[in-house]
Parts: C-alpha cells; sequence; structure tokens
C-alpha cells in the first residue's frame, strides 16, 4: 500500500488490488472458504492510523444493512462487510505481508457470518506461525500463496481451527 501523495480522497476502494488476493487465500485455505469475496468492500484509508493507543493494521466490519441497501441502489454489488487497511501503517508492507495481513482480517469472517473478535488464540496463532515482527517494514515473512506455505504446516501443533462468536 502506498501512503496518499496527494489524493482527493481520504478513502480509498481498492478492490481491483485486494480481491484478486482474497480470492486466491479463500481457494487455498480450507477454513476461508465459507467466505464469499464479492460481499466485501476493500478500502485503505489514509486519514487515520486507525488507533492512537495502539498500531492498527486493518480492521474487519460489517456493512449495516442501511448502507448496503445505499450502496445497492447507486449500483455497488451487495457489500456485507468492510476490510478497512490504513495506509499509515501498511505503506511499508510487502507483498508477502500484505498477503498475511489479508489472510488475518479474513479469519475474522466467522462461518455464520459473524464478525469474530480478535482474541489472545488468533494472536496467538499469528504470532507462531508468522513470527512476533511478521508485519514490520524489514522482517519477512512467508507469502501464504506460495505453493509451499501452507498454514496449518507453518502452525504446527499450535494450529486451531476458528473458533465461533459466542
Amino acid at each position: 500500500m502506498a501512503v496518499k501523495a496527494s489524493s482527493e480522497f481520504d478513502y480509498e476502494i481498492c478492490n481491483n488490488r485486494i480481491r484478486p488476493i482474497a480470492e486466491a487465500l479463500i481457494s487455498k485455505y480450507e477454513e476461508l472458504r465459507h467466505i464469499d469475496p464479492d460481499k466485501i468492500l476493500f478500502l485503505v484509508n489514509h486519514k487515520s492510523s486507525g488507533s492512537k493507543k495502539q498500531m492498527v493494521l486493518a480492521r474487519t466490519s460489517k456493512i449495516s444493512p442501511k448502507w448496503t441497501e445505499i450502496l445497492y441502489q447507486l449500483g455497488a454489488c451487495s457489500y456485507f462487510y468492510t476490510v478497512e487497511f490504513y495506509a499509515k501503517t501498511t505503506a511499508a508492507m510487502d507483498e508477502s505481508q500484505m498477503v498475511a495481513l489479508v489472510y488475518r482480517e479474513l479469519r475474522r469472517i466467522g462461518p455464520e457470518g459473524e464478525i469474530l473478535i480478535p482474541d489472545v488464540h488468533d494472536w496467538w496463532q499469528i504470532l507462531m506461525g508468522l513470527g512476533r515482527k511478521w508485519f514490520y517494514p524489514d522482517s519477512t515473512c512467508p507469502n501464504l500463496l506460495d505453493d509451499n506455505v501452507d498454514w496449518k504446516k507453518l502452525m504446527g501443533q499450535y494450529y486451531e481451527d476458528i473458533h465461533t462468536a459466542e
């Protein structure tokens, strides 16, 4: 993701860049197969960094029925989720790191369509699979779309299926 140079908008729709990554991840990983990437609106937020208290890379949320209907009336697809990437914190990420971030955000969409709240297990799996500094600019992480990379194998004994919200 590039930091905004002088864009006229604070928010940018990035479906053309991110949806192919999401489609490939969903196709490759069984735990994501319940997700329809056409129902996700991918955005880049150039304005905010997400939180002043902690670094936020991205945020996945449901779109309210009101906005789903409004977007549909404007000619957009029926979007039910947004995945919002914060340009200020993702600008220095390489392709493998962005793929890992998209994977992490897709895992937040539960099998019943609910948004799963990140918990200790979610972070533990990311840390065990990708390393503690997987998103740092000078770090590397495996590209989850490479043929020789499998999340379950990466996690080994620490792999857990996605938990549903209670």
